[in-house]
């Protein structure tokens, strides 16, 4: 009878907040608190992943551009005024370049070994350009016989220098570039070039060029190009200029005879 009792009474006080059940204590030694806390010791993932802050690595360099000077193919004469440049690429505008660049020489190139070693002799176009001149007979020669003062010596040959007069662009070919001279090739010039040929001695006409500066022939990428025997336009007063001991021809890189073909 009292303990029914008794238990109503706990009922009631646990009912109305006036008796507290503890909970049982835990096992001694278990410090669990009952938050996860537990880290993970698994394997980590060692993925090198972009750092955030500077985002991917810069993409390569492009390819070089053009990084090749043009260089001179060849030159041919178009008429008795008018020599054509051709080249491995196209050209700038050539308006600025100054004429006095270039020169033309006549070569002679020696292979033998007679009275010294193989040598090249540059030697003017004025000597080997000629032109015949006639002069008008003297008036008033009618006596017979006539006097020494009334003597016509009659037509003889005179020296006709050539220079380059003017340089400009082909009008249609980017590669190529047109010189023009100050006077015609004449018949005497083509002669020596087309001479017989001699085993030891070779005559060839060739195309000097003297780079550096402002005013000089480069390709579109503003690359100039290499000078050509350039000793023989440095010195425009000397008309005689002597490779000696050294290959004929060896002073010219590259080596471009200009074929005559007008006679």
């Amino acid at each position: 009878m009292l303990g029914l009792r008794f238990s109503r009474l706990v009922h009631a006080a646990i009912a109305s907040g006036a008796l507290l059940l503890g909970a049982c204590p835990d096992a001694p030694g278990d410090t669990e608190t009952g938050t996860e806390s537990e880290t993970d010791t698994g394997d980590t993932d060692t993925t090198n992943d972009p750092d955030p802050t500077t985002g991917f690595p810069p993409p390569p360099p492009p390819p070089p551009g053009d990084i090749t000077p043009p260089a001179l193919a060849a030159v041919t004469m178009i008429d008795a005024f008018t020599l054509q440049l051709s080249f491995t690429e196209a050209i700038a505008p050539v308006d600025t370049v100054n004429p006095k660049r270039f020169r033309l020489s006549l070569a002679r190139g020696y292979f033998g070994n007679y009275g010294g070693q193989p040598a090249t002799y540059l030697r003017d176009l004025q000597y080997y350009n000629l032109v015949e001149y006639c002069p008008p007979p003297p008036p008033g020669c009618y006596y017979d016989p006539q006097p020494y003062y009334c003597y016509y010596g009659g037509c003889y040959y005179q020296p006709l220098p050539i220079a380059v007069a003017d340089v400009f662009n082909h009008y249609a070919d980017p590669t190529q570039v047109i010189l023009s001279l100050t006077a015609p090739i004449q018949p005497s010039l083509c002669n020596i070039l087309q001479a017989p040929e001699d085993p030891l001695i070779d005559f060839v006409l060739h195309l000097h060029y003297a780079s550096g500066g402002l005013a000089q022939i480069t390709d579109m990428a503003g690359l100039p190009l290499p000078s050509l025997a350039d000793a023989w336009v440095k010195d425009p007063n000397n008309n005689y200029y002597n490779y000696l001991n050294a290959a004929p021809f060896s002073n010219f890189n590259p080596f471009l005879p200009i074929p005559c073909t007008l006679f």
